[in-house]
């Protein structure tokens, strides 16, 4: 499925379940090739127009500098896994999720996601124990959620076993209500 332009639909009252139903796979459909379909955009154009040119489609496409940023994370994200390398059956989400990793380690990660249908959180966790492990622990310039998820990795790996064996259980409690804050 391409797009060629957005289309504004009218939000008439459904009168038919079947149809509606349709509607709402093709918009999720879209919704999961979409960011693809720009990055894959972006990287053709680079390989045709200087670098410069990018940038002024990149000023005229996107809001601002925050989307310009975005676009550029889809674009890296497309180059990393190219069509032949992509798992239909995830996201745009987990491949970003593993688009740092080496490809030796991305790809089977990518195809154990698909298979095990790991949800996002799951292919973040493995994502961050990989960098851990391999010391790719630079956190992502463009996702503060990774940078805080490597400190508490790091700090995880500082502590005595002992600390490690409390910290759990106060985890374990606070995710038993709701993931409300810890209290020391």
């Amino acid at each position: 499925m391409t797009l060629t332009e957005p289309t504004a639909r009218t939000t008439s009252a459904p009168s038919d379940f079947d149809a509606w139903l349709a509607e709402g796979r093709r918009l999720a459909g879209i919704r999961l090739k979409i960011d693809f379909e720009i990055g894959d955009w972006l990287a053709k154009g680079r390989e045709h127009f200087a670098p410069e040119q990018i940038e002024l489609a990149l000023g005229e496409i996107a809001q601002d500098a925050e989307q310009a940023r975005q676009l550029r994370r889809v674009e890296r994200v497309a180059r990393a896994f190219p069509p032949s390398q992509r798992h239909a059956g995830l996201s745009f989400e987990h491949h970003a999720q593993l688009a740092d990793l080496p490809k030796q380690e991305a790809l089977p990660l990518l195809q154990r996601a698909g298979k095990e249908k790991l949800n996002l959180r799951q292919v973040r966790g493995e994502v961050m124990m990989r960098k851990v492990n391999l010391g790719l622990v630079l956190p992502r310039e463009d996702d503060p959620e990774d940078d805080a998820m490597l400190s508490l990795c790091r700090a995880w790996n500082r502590a005595p076993k002992s600390v490690r064996e409390d910290f759990a259980e106060m985890v374990e409690e606070a995710a038993d209500s709701g993931y409300g804050i810890i209290e020391p």
